[in-house]
């Protein structure tokens, strides 16, 4: 029993070393508008780990981006583009790595986009629309989904109410075009 014990501290310890690999997690994706689906083209995707920021990068032409994160950190990837409210997801690396595993897994993720309205609170936003953990030693990533149920009920009233001021100014603006002519 004895010998079983220290058997397992010793693999706990070797697991718990700087040495130990694992895979390793990529996140990527598109960064696109929300109401007409376009691209973004000049967002910013900043990287912090465990509340520093250690990346960013601009989504260029394509709408693009993508970055590898280090294992047991906790990260917030924030989105942002001018006129355009902020959001973020986090995701969680921390778990075992098991010696001699380097594999990468790749997390395609799609953010939207929405341009603020100045008289319209979006601070919800500032929160992470979802949280995400990755376990290193197995590639796995699995989505907080009771997180997601606590805020999706906020998430529709106020895109609800966005999309309602939306048409609205669109209608506006139409009905100023038709009696300018």
């Amino acid at each position: 029993m004895r010998k079983l014990i220290t058997g397992t501290l010793v693999a706990l310890a070797m697991l718990a070393g700087g040495s130990a690999h694992a895979f390793t997690l990529r996140v990527h994706g598109v960064v696109k508008d929300y109401l007409d689906g376009s691209l973004v083209t000049n967002g910013l995707v900043r990287v912090y780990r465990d509340g520093v920021k250690v990346h960013s990068e601009e989504t260029g032409a394509l709408g693009r981006y993508g970055v590898t994160l280090e294992n047991n950190a906790l990260y917030v990837l924030r989105f942002s583009a001018p006129g355009c409210q902020t959001k973020c997801f986090t995701v969680d690396t921390h778990g075992l790595e098991w010696q001699g595993d380097n594999k990468e897994k790749d997390l395609f993720v799609e953010m939207t986009l929405f341009q603020r309205i100045s008289d319209m609170d979006l601070s919800f936003f500032d929160l992470p629309m979802g949280q995400a953990h990755f376990e290193p030693a197995t590639g796995l990533v699995s989505w907080d989904t009771d997180y997601d149920k606590r805020i999706r009920e906020e998430v529709q009233g106020i895109m609800s109410e966005y999309q309602r001021r939306m048409s609205a100014m669109a209608d506006a603006s139409s009905s100023t075009l038709r009696k300018e002519r």
